[in-house]
């Protein structure tokens, strides 16, 4: 099997689900409650296999003399990517007065061979955030009141994300619904949260609760310790346990094979088409959400979708680098994966392209570059930089993304990543979880992809979720990822080849 696809593992557990289980249990209550001291583990389930586990303790404590609240998160997951095993773990200590404001915290991630920090810590009225994923070190100063995320306006003072478990569930039952801002520890960034209770499931609580994008159902008991969570939709549950069981893994689950869609006999290779035309539905019955572009059409029939694809077209017109249109500007930020500002980045843009100005010419040179760059395809990585990608010459479609992003934001190209489905030719004809990248030139985004090495995607590419290697892009492709496992169904209909012949499939 070649390397198109990402692990459902690392591309759904490292874009959101893989986090700590304070960044994804919110809340907090009014009055203050009285916070306890309390422990448990549980194991950490994906589509019912256990993967991993997590590790909470909270206690009181002091900081500078100070009254304070520690929260500490420890979990790990397991994976098997085929022949391939990766093991992730992620850690956060969490520190905060009683009253819930923030006074610092620490987040540590192993993501196989990497390691990730992201710290905070109180400066008067601000908090101030360093992270440095793979020596891309970044910080930023975020006001304690009055700050924005998002999802707009934060209310009140701003929390951190674990702390909020701890003051929402001591404080059941819950009167009143409560809404706010919190810090996520793992990305330092600010989301929206809420959180009410809905609920009794024999004598314990049942808390529904939203950070951002996520929703999630939690059962907590009378004594404020969370039983169970399930996040909506996704698959991912922590089912509390004793701690023998939690660190007891009987099995490594292969999630890599979960996130292939068999057909029933082989398509033509890819570059041989011209269009496709697919059905996608939902063992659930829920209407599947898409995107459409130039490239890609839909309409919903019933409770499916139907999805046109093309291959993607060239740009219509020239342009000179840099790209200067203030509706693309954000695609040409630096991210915490996509460091613009790395000087080994910068030499090979510089000896890459020379003195050549053109856009598509620029970016056509740069794909060609990351193909035959990364030498050894494996899925033995985990999320790696655009850094890291250049240095160990290895990693799979992510990889292939996030230098290609780099070095195409350093050329002045706006551009994203796309995540979806790809169709991947063999013995065993399949559809699988991938990757690609899309440039903006000549006033239209234009889909390439630099793991298969096509300046111009062909009509396999299925797109369900397009952003940057940020918080917000991780999480959405990670989210969209995981609703693929186990309840995504692909029918392929017709496809139409280069020499313009229709075949129904």
């Amino acid at each position: 099997m070649v390397e198109t696809q990402k692990s459902l593992t690392l591309s759904t557990l490292r874009r959101g689900l893989w986090l700590p289980l304070a960044w994804i249990l919110m809340g907090a209550a009014d009055p203050a409650p009285v916070l306890k001291a309390r422990e448990a583990w549980y194991d950490f389930k994906f589509y019912g296999n256990k993967v991993g586990h997590l590790h909470a303790k909270d206690s009181p404590t002091t900081i500078n003399g100070r009254p304070a609240f520690l929260v500490h998160r420890a979990s790990s997951v397991t994976v098997r990517r085929q022949e391939d095993v990766v093991r992730m773990e992620s850690t956060t200590d969490a520190y905060f007065t009683p009253d819930g404001q923030p006074m610092k915290f620490n987040h540590t991630r192993l993501e196989g061979r990497e390691q990730r920090t992201v710290t905070g810590y109180r400066d008067g009225e601000f908090l101030v955030i360093r992270s440095d994923v793979g020596g891309n070190i970044q910080e930023k100063r975020l006001p304690m009141k009055g700050g924005s995320s998002n999802q707009g306006p934060c209310p009140g003072h701003l929390y951190l994300a674990s702390s909020l478990e701890v003051l929402f569930y001591n404080a059941l039952p819950a009167k009143q619904p409560l809404s706010g801002c919190a810090v996520d520890e793992a990305e330092g960034e600010i989301s929206a949260f809420s959180m009410k209770q809905v609920g009794m499931d024999g004598a314990n609580f049942v808390v529904e609760e939203t950070l951002g994008p996520l929703v999630s159902k939690a059962i907590v008991s009378k004594d404020g310790t969370m039983e169970r969570t399930e996040m909506v939709g996704i698959g991912a549950e922590f089912v509390r346990t004793t701690q023998e069981d939690a660190l007891r893994l009987d099995a490594t689950v292969d999630i890599f094979s979960s996130a292939l869609f068999a057909l029933p006999r082989p398509l033509p290779p890819g570059h041989t088409l011209d269009g496709l035309w697919v059905r996608i539905g939902s063992k659930s019955g829920k209407t599947p959400t898409f995107l459409t572009d130039a490239r890609q059409t839909g309409k919903v029939v019933g409770p499916a979708v139907e999805l046109r694809l093309v291959n993607a077209r060239a740009p219509k017109k020239a342009q000179a680098r840099p790209i200067k249109d203030a509706k693309v500007k954000a695609f040409l930020k630096e991210t915490p994966y996509e460091p613009i500002k790395d000087e080994r980045l910068v030499a090979v843009v510089e000896r890459v392209l020379g003195s050549e100005k053109d856009a598509w010419t620029s970016a056509k040179a740069l794909n060609r570059f990351v193909h035959d760059h990364i030498k050894k395809k494996t899925l033995a990585r985990a999320f790696a930089t655009a850094s890291e990608a250049l240095e160990t010459r290895e990693g799979d479609c992510t990889e292939h993304s996030v230098l290609f992003s780099a070095l195409a934001k350093i050329a002045g190209i706006p551009t994203r990543l796309a995540t979806g489905l790809v169709y991947v030719g063999g013995a065993n004809p399949v559809f699988g979880y991938h990757e690609w990248v899309e440039v903006y030139v000549g006033g239209d985004w234009v889909a390439m992809d630099p793991t298969f090495g096509q300046d111009l995607a062909d009509s396999t590419h299925l797109k369900f979720a397009v952003g940057q290697s940020d918080a917000d892009g991780l999480r959405e492709a990670g989210m969209v990822a995981a609703a693929m496992i186990g309840d995504l169904d692909l029918k392929v209909l017709e496809y139409t080849t280069s020499s313009g012949e229709r075949v129904r499939f």
